[in-house]
C-alpha cells in the first residue's frame, strides 16, 4: 500500500473523529444484499452520523472453467469466500463516500488435470509427458492467498441514512490479497518422450526428473497467475433501512 493511501486513511480517520464529536441523530441501521466481483453476499450497516458509518459484510461464490497454463489444460475452480468490516466516510454528508477495512480472506483457486486416454501431451517444465492409461496421471494444484487482507474503495450511496426505506449502493475498490502461493502435486504414472512409463512418485531417474520439471512448472504457473495479486472490486447493493 502506498504512502499516499496511508496518508489519506490517516487523514480520514482524524476527520471522522472530529466529525464524530458533532451533534448527530441516533444511529441508523440498514441491511441488504449485494453482488459483485467478490461474489454474492449480504451486509449490515450502521450510520453513526451523516459523515460516518460502519459495515460488516460477507461474500461467497464458486466459478468453474477450463484454463490452459504453460501447456497444461486444467479444470479450474475459483472459490470466493470473505467476510470483513469497513469504515465509510461521507466527506460531504451526501451519497459519495470513501471506505476502507479488513477482510478475512478465503479466496482459493483449485486446478486439476487428468487424461485417462493417454492422448494429451503435457508440457511440464522442459519435457513432454503423456498419461499412462493403466495408471492415469493426475495433476492437482491449489492457489492460496493471504488470510487477512486490507481493502480500499469509494462509492455512491448512503445505506443507513436516507429518506426512503430502500437504498441502492455502488462501489469500486481494490482487495489487496497479495501474491498467491501455488502447491502442485502429481500422482499416477506418466510416459516420457522415450516411451518409458514410470510412477511419478517413485525413485527412478525418470521420476526424479519429472519432479524437477513439476517444480519448474509450479513456479512458472505461480508467476503466470500473478494478476490475482490485487483483486478488483465492483459491487452493487440493495437493502432496507430500519
Amino acid at each position: 500500500m502506498s504512502n499516499t493511501w496511508a496518508r489519506l486513511i490517516a487523514q480520514g480517520v482524524v476527520l471522522a473523529s472530529v466529525m464524530g464529536t458533532m451533534p448527530a441523530e441516533a444511529a441508523a441501521f440498514a441491511g441488504g444484499l449485494k453482488a459483485g466481483t467478490l461474489g454474492l453476499g449480504g451486509e449490515i450497516a450502521v450510520g453513526l452520523n451523516n459523515y460516518l458509518g460502519v459495515r460488516a459484510s460477507f461474500n461467497s461464490f464458486d466459478y468453474s472453467d477450463t484454463r490452459e497454463e504453460d501447456g497444461i489444460e486444467y479444470d479450474g475452480k475459483l472459490e470466493l469466500k470473505s467476510f470483513g468490516a469497513q469504515l465509510d466516510l461521507h466527506p460531504f454528508k451526501g451519497n459519495f463516500y470513501l471506505t476502507g477495512g479488513f477482510f478475512s480472506n478465503g479466496n482459493k483457486l483449485r486446478l486439476h488435470a487428468s487424461d485417462p486416454t493417454g492422448t494429451e501431451v503435457y508440457d511440464i517444465g522442459d519435457a513432454e509427458y503423456r498419461s499412462d492409461t493403466s495408471d492415469p496421471l493426475n495433476i492437482k494444484g491449489a492457489l492460496d492467498f493471504k488470510s487477512t487482507v486490507p481493502y480500499l474503495g469509494l462509492g455512491w450511496g448512503h445505506a443507513p441514512v436516507g429518506e426512503s426505506s430502500l437504498y441502492f449502493r455502488f462501489e469500486l475498490g481494490a482487495y489487496f490479497q497479495g501474491a498467491g502461493k501455488l502447491a502442485l502435486d502429481a500422482s499416477g504414472s506418466a510416459v516420457d518422450e522415450n516411451g518409458d512409463s514410470f510412477d511419478v512418485d517413485g525413485s527412478s531417474p525418470e521420476a526424479q526428473l519429472f519432479q524437477a520439471n513439476l517444480e519448474q512448472e509450479r513456479a512458472e504457473t505461480e508467476s503466470d497467475i500473478g494478476e490475482f495479486k490485487i483483486w478488483p472490486a465492483i459491487e452493487f447493493a440493495i437493502g432496507y433501512r430500519f
